[in-house]
Formats: structure tokens, C-alpha cells, sequence
């Protein structure tokens, strides 16, 4: 029986391994996270357009400067709180000097040639808003789970669908994801302290993000529950008594990832190792984590003793499941 990573973690095609066909698009904009605290940003305008902007910029630790002769009411709030600097002065080149980046949200082309030669010669990212041949870098739809940001684009195709994704993914994710996005950060130093390799700690990770997103306590979850999650994990190799895994067994009836229940959709997601048949679909063996272990198991309604084999995969995944490894099978209802 042969074992390999799953198909994300690949480098280069395998033997019995089909790849993934080759039609995604090249993209346009590539997806990052650009550093701003403490640096210079701007923004061009004083209306509702760059209102819209500037509720974002300001959740950042940017020097942000608003330019434009007037200011709408809010703006001008956030000028009197001393979140944002605003200059009324007509502009200038010079203004962007130091700038990470430049917002154009004044709808004026000839202003907006000036800014984009401006910000060329400077090698200074530009958005125009709604402009988006202009645009060095847009901005996507984002879900905003602080410290975590969700940001969901379509390359500037289609911004109504990224939307419509964004609420979506609203009522799947819970807001309870901020508090453990903030006990990880606060604690990452302690559980680096106790559990001292990668697969360890990442274990450890998978497990307490597991628990604290299925929500089964009336209670949030805090602090203190890392040190509970410490005292009863252990890691591979130890000596102490491993916690049994879990083991999950369920036919699969869809053929695209998007098609699964949500509960079996998790339970590869967070499986260690995946049992699967020949034919289950490609992008939904990718839900698999990037160290998880697939294993093939043919089809079973072929195999020469069909009881057979699925008692020999049977006891594989509790000789597994025993030295603390989460378990999925995946079988097919259907005969290939």
C-alpha cells in the first residue's frame, strides 16, 4: 500500500498520482499583506469615497494624511481625534514623498494623471478607486475577524461576488475566532517553551483550534485554557499514554468540495491521515492538510474480497487511532 502527502504538498507529479488539470489563470494582482505601521499613507479627497477608505486605513497603525479642501463631517471627526492629518492645500507631487502607498478617491482624471506620473517616478503603489486600470494593487473584500482578515478578491472582476462571498463565509466563521487568534498570539512564546519541535507544536495547534471553533461549552474560551490544552497534550514519541484519535468512516455522494457536508468537509481538514478510494474527487482530497497522509485504497466494491478489505482498513485506522492520529476513510457508494 503506498503513502503520500497531500496533493498541495506535492513538488512534482508521482507515480498513480493524477495532478490537478492545469486551467487555473495567471493572476493579475498577487495576494499580500503590506506592513504600514508607522509609515506614510495617503489619500486624495474629502467625500464618501474616501470616507469608505479611510474606516479601514484608520483600524491601521499607518500616518495617514487626507488631501483635499474639504472633508466630509466623519472625516472631519477623525481629524479632531487625531487618528488622520488632513491638509486643505492643493496637491503637489512632493506630497507623496515617503508614501507606501497613494489613494485617488477625487473622480478628477486630470488629478488622477498627475498622481499616477507622480507615483510612477516614485515606484509608490496607487489606487484609483473604481479604477482599476490604474490601479497598482485593490483592495478586496474582507472579513474582518481581528487579529485575523479574511480577504476574499476576484482580481477586480467580479467585486459584487467577492461580496456576496464575504457574507457567506459571515455565517460560517465564527466571531469566537477573534479570542482564539488572540490567546494563540499572547501564548505562542509558552507553548514554544513546552513543546520544543514544529510537528509538536502544530499538533498541539490543530487540536486547540479544533475544539475551541466547534463551540461545545457555554463558555468562551480563555487563557487558562492553554494550560489545560498543555497538561493533557501529548506529543508523538512520548512515553505517556496517548490520548486515542478519532476515527470517522463516511461515504462521499458529491464530487466537488463545495458539495460536502460541512462536518465531513472539517473532519478531512483536520484528519492526520486520509484512507480514500480511487475516484474521490481531486479538489476534495486538497481539503486535506498540507502534513496529512493520504492512502489509497483502491476501490472497494472491486477488490477481489470486498469484507476483507474493509476489515484490513478497518483495523489499520485503529492501530493508528491509538497512537493519537485523527482518522478519516473515505468511501464511495457506487461501484466504478
Amino acid at each position: 500500500m503506498t503513502h503520500y502527502r497531500a496533493p498541495q504538498n506535492s513538488h512534482a507529479p508521482q507515480a498513480g498520482i493524477h495532478p490537478l488539470p492545469d486551467t487555473a489563470e495567471n493572476f493579475a494582482y498577487f495576494p499580500a499583506f503590506i506592513h504600514v505601521t508607522g509609515k506614510k499613507v495617503l489619500v486624495l479627497g474629502g467625500g464618501e469615497v474616501a470616507l469608505g477608505k479611510l474606516r479601514l486605513l484608520a483600524r491601521s497603525q499607518a500616518v495617514i494624511t487626507v488631501i483635499a479642501p474639504e472633508i466630509c463631517d466623519e472625516i472631519a471627526l477623525m481629524v479632531n481625534e487625531g487618528r488622520i492629518a488632513w491638509k486643505s492645500a492643493p496637491f503637489v507631487d512632493t506630497m507623496i514623498n515617503g508614501a507606501v502607498m497613494v489613494f485617488d478617491a477625487t473622480d478628477d482624471p486630470y488629478l488622477t494623471a498627475r498622481v499616477q506620473a507622480a507615483t510612477k517616478r516614485r515606484n509608490i503603489l496607487l489606487n484609483v478607486v473604481d479604477k482599476t486600470p490604474h490601479c497598482d494593487f485593490i483592495v478586496p473584500a474582507i472579513l474582518d475577524r481581528a487579529p485575523v482578515m479574511i480577504t476574499i478578491s476576484t482580481g477586480a472582476c467580479a467585486p459584487a461576488l467577492a461580496r456576496i462571498i464575504r457574507q457567506r463565509l459571515e455565517t460560517v466563521l465564527p466571531a469566537s475566532m477573534s479570542q482564539l487568534a488572540r490567546i494563540a498570539r499572547d501564548a505562542r512564546q509558552k507553548v514554544a517553551d513546552h513543546l520544543h519541535d514544529n510537528v509538536s507544536r502544530q499538533r498541539f495547534w490543530t487540536h486547540f483550534f479544533q475544539r475551541g471553533l466547534q463551540g461545545s461549552t457555554n463558555r468562551p474560551t480563555g487563557h487558562e485554557d492553554i494550560d489545560d490544552a498543555l497538561r493533557h497534550f501529548v506529543p508523538d514519541g512520548s512515553s505517556a499514554t496517548v490520548p486515542s484519535g478519532q476515527i470517522m468512516n463516511t461515504e462521499i455522494h458529491a464530487d466537488t468540495a463545495f458539495d460536502l457536508p460541512h462536518g465531513i468537509a472539517r473532519a478531512i481538514e483536520t484528519a492526520d491521515i486520509v484512507f480514500h478510494e480511487d475516484h474521490i474527487a481531486e479538489d476534495i482530497l486538497t481539503l486535506a492538510r498540507r502534513d496529512a497522509t493520504l492512502i489509497p485504497i483502491g476501490c472497494i466494491s472491486l477488490d477481489e474480497n470486498p469484507a476483507n478489505k474493509r476489515e484490513s482498513i478497518h483495523q489499520q485506522t485503529k492501530i493508528f487511532a491509538r497512537q493519537g492520529f485523527n482518522i478519516v476513510t473515505l468511501t464511495q457508494p457506487i461501484t466504478h
